[in-house]
């Protein structure tokens, strides 16, 4: 289960992007986290991939429920897009680590080094997160948007994939999703095609992965019930709905699991 955490200090950053502006704040365990708060689907959306990724044995930055206390918000932050009307209810936070890096197209200057490459532990898990994305139709990573955190750990580089708040094609769960192509996912990425560069260990992966799609999608559905039965009240006033939804649309779903 994801934690529950309260804010015990005022927000130390706001991060500005293209969505949301995410704030860093302390909470009650002493650790900084990266809150996002607002529309209460994107949210959902957030905790659900969340779960999903570990059903999908894909790394995850730890998450916690965070509750900030809206007299937190500095009055020199607020702004329309930041107000503390926005904290009257949790926000969803991935623990903020200073040590990670965001990928970006500065490693495409890795292209055939391979002694760098090999220091990334998990590089074919970029085809992993593209079929994960194809799965729940996230229109938010691209070849344009990577979304993921570079972690140096001992054994070696890591890809972390984050911001989720636009799958179910951004945001329509309970209506027919759009299917995604390859060309709209990490697969058309040049950091894709460097990475995933032996053709040899790409096919055995790619064949082993197609292998556990199913199961993948299978365990997420034997943890729909629990998963959302967690999810705060705030942010979902019919659950049952919920589950209905996301059983119909991307689990028992044989059309588009096919697709």
């Amino acid at each position: 289960m994801i934690p529950v955490k309260y804010s015990i200090a005022a927000v130390s950053k706001v991060i500005p992007t293209n969505g949301s502006n995410p704030v860093v704040i302390m909470v009650d365990d002493l650790n900084d986290y990266i809150c996002k708060y607002g529309y209460h689907n994107k949210l959902v959306n957030e905790y659900l991939a969340f779960y999903f990724l570990s059903s999908w044995e894909l790394p995850v930055i730890p998450a916690a429920i965070v509750t900030i206390d809206p007299e937190h918000i500095p009055a020199s932050m607020i702004s329309n897009r930041l107000q503390p009307r926005h904290f009257h209810s949790p926000t969803f936070g991935l623990q903020y680590m200073n040590e990670y890096l965001d990928a970006s197209n500065l490693l495409l200057g890795l292209n055939k080094d391979y002694g760098e490459l090999n220091k990334f532990a998990n590089k074919y898990d970029l085809i992993k997160i593209a079929l994960f994305d194809l799965w729940l139709a996230n229109t938010d990573r691209n070849h344009n948007n990577y979304n993921l955190l570079i972690n140096p750990t001992l054994g070696g580089y890591k890809f972390h994939p984050i911001d989720h708040t636009d799958i179910f094609d951004g945001g329509r769960l309970g209506q027919p999703l759009a299917q995604l192509t390859e060309f709209d996912s990490l697969l058309s990425s040049d950091l894709a095609n460097i990475f995933a560069l032996n053709k040899r260990k790409t096919s055995d992966y790619v064949n082993n992965l197609i292998l556990k799609f199913p199961i993948f999608v299978r365990e997420c559905g034997n943890h729909v019930d629990e998963i959302v039965s967690e999810i705060p009240p705030e942010w979902c006033d019919d659950k049952e709905s919920l589950k209905t939804s996301i059983i119909s649309s991307v689990i028992k779903n044989d059309t588009w699991i096919n697709d």
